[in-house]
C-alpha cells in the first residue's frame, strides 16, 4: 500500500515538466497531486478515486495490480503517472516505524488510474525482494522507458526500478499531514 508520498523538487518538475509545485513533503490521501495523465500531459487531480458509476464516493487510494481486470471500479479508468520523489511506508511491529523510499538524486514515478471524475490512485504490487521486509505491497514504480507501455496498458506491472531504491527509517511526524516540511525526510536509528 502507498500512503504518503513526497514532491518536494519543486526545481526537477519545472525543468522536465514546465509545471511550478509548491514543495510538499507529506502529501496524503484526498490532496492534489501532480500526474501525466494518458496524453501525457502534466495535470492535478484529487488523489481519491471512485468509479464512475458510483453514487457514493469510493475515495480509493490504492489499486492491486493483481485484481485490476476483475474489479468493476476500475473497468473504464484510463492510466496515468504519478510524479513523485519518494514515498513513506510503515513497517508493522510492535509499533508502526515510518520509512522513506526513494531513488538518490531523481524523481519517481508510479503506475496509477483515473477516470472523467478526475480522481486518481496509485497501482500496487507485491514488494520486491529488497523492500518487502518493510511492507509486502509497493507501488507500481515506472522508468522513463516504461511510461508509453503504462499509458497504453501494455505495462507487465514489473518495478525493476525498484533495485534502484533506497530507504531510511524517518521520525513518526509523518504520521500528521499537518507535518510537511523536511524534517519529514530525515534519517533516524
Amino acid at each position: 500500500m502507498c500512503g504518503r508520498f513526497t514532491l518536494s523538487s519543486s526545481k526537477k518538475v519545472k525543468d522536465m515538466f514546465g509545471i511550478e509545485v509548491i514543495p510538499n513533503f507529506n502529501i496524503a490521501p484526498s490532496q492534489e497531486v501532480l500526474v501525466l495523465n494518458k496524453e501525457f500531459v502534466p495535470q492535478k487531480m484529487k488523489w481519491s478515486y471512485s468509479p464512475t458509476w458510483s453514487k457514493k464516493p469510493f475515495n480509493l487510494i490504492n489499486a492491486r495490480s493483481e485484481t485490476l481486470h476483475l474489479k468493476p471500479s476500475f473497468r473504464n479508468a484510463d492510466r496515468c503517472i504519478y510524479i513523485a520523489d519518494g514515498y513513506f511506508e510503515w513497517k508493522r511491529s510492535s509499533l508502526k516505524t515510518p520509512y522513506f523510499h526513494y531513488i538518490e538524486n531523481d524523481l519517481m514515478y508510479f503506475g496509477g488510474l483515473y477516470n472523467s471524475l478526475l480522481g486518481c490512485c496509485i497501482v500496487t504490487r507485491q514488494s520486491y525482494e529488497n523492500i518487502s521486509h518493510i511492507h509486502h505491497r509497493q507501488p507500481i514504480i515506472l522508468d522513463k522507458n516504461g511510461f508509453q507501455s503504462w499509458l497504453s496498458k501494455e505495462h507487465d506491472f514489473s518495478s525493476p526500478i525498484t533495485k534502484k531504491i533506497k530507504f531510511h527509517k524517518v521520525s513518526n511526524i509523518v504520521n500528521s499531514p499537518l507535518n510537511n516540511n523536511k524534517d519529514n525526510l530525515k534519517k533516524i536509528n
